[in-house]
């Protein structure tokens, strides 16, 4: 199936994203405050985004996105930020962890040196000719259940999907970098932040594979449950 069908097959139009590390290029960020992330509804869009470190509107971006592995510089410290905060004086605790020491192991457990060797991140709309690092579809519940169905459509295991905690970027860039040379390729849905889910649709998530996983998804398209029946039924409440 190619990729316009496929396209058509879920109700995806316009929202099937090429995710590529590059380097000498020029970056191009149009989101200037607030949730650096949001740059996706551009892509979507049709424009064409390069971020570097430099570009980046969210003070905790760099590291989201895999461009730095240093810690985040918050006032009272990234722990007491993530759990209940530092107390009178100090950014209010965002309240995601029980406690600072928990959220602090989080944050240090994270993958690192994803950006090792590249300086841009270029996000654009997918077309059948690119070979992205990772390709993300930004999918509704019953397009999430398609796009997993179809990644599984070849492979053994309960456990080679996953929801991660963390931020938006860092379950959309850092987590899939980490994991484009594993032989044991995952999807990864995100989109999990409170933070970042105010930027997109109430029912949007995140389906990110490498892109060679991709292409295989959509050679796998014609003969799975896509053809069927069972499909048609639930395209049509879409």
């Amino acid at each position: 199936m190619n990729f316009q069908e496929f396209e058509h097959k879920l109700n995806i139009t316009g929202k099937t994203l090429s995710i590529t590390r590059k380097n000498d290029v020029e970056p191009y960020c149009p989101i200037k405050s607030g949730c650096t992330i949001s740059v996706l509804n551009n892509a979507m869009a049709g424009e064409t985004i390069r971020l570097s470190e430099g570009v980046l509107s969210c003070p905790g971006a760099g590291r989201g996105f895999g461009f730095s592995d240093a810690p985040m510089e918050i006032p009272g410290g990234f722990g007491h930020f993530a759990s209940y905060g530092a107390g009178e004086g100090f950014p209010p605790g965002l309240r995601l962890m029980r406690d600072p020491e928990l959220a602090e192991q989080s944050a240090s457990a994270q993958p690192k040196g994803v950006m090792k060797g590249f300086s841009i991140i270029e996000i654009k709309p997918y077309e059948e000719s690119d070979s992205p690092d990772l390709v993300t579809v930004l999918a509704n519940s019953s397009q999430m259940s398609a796009l997993n169905l179809l990644f599984h459509f070849r492979r053994l295991g309960d456990d080679l999907t996953i929801f991660p905690t963390g931020s938006g970027c860092f379950s959309l860039f850092r987590l899939p970098f980490s994991r484009l040379d594993s032989n044991n390729p995952r999807a990864i849905i995100g989109n999990a932040d409170i933070s970042s889910r105010p930027h997109f649709g109430a029912d949007t998530l995140f389906f990110t594979v490498p892109g060679t996983v991709f292409r295989e998804m959509l050679s796998d398209a014609d003969e799975s449950f896509l053809a069927t029946s069972s499909w048609e039924n639930i395209r049509k409440k879409m």
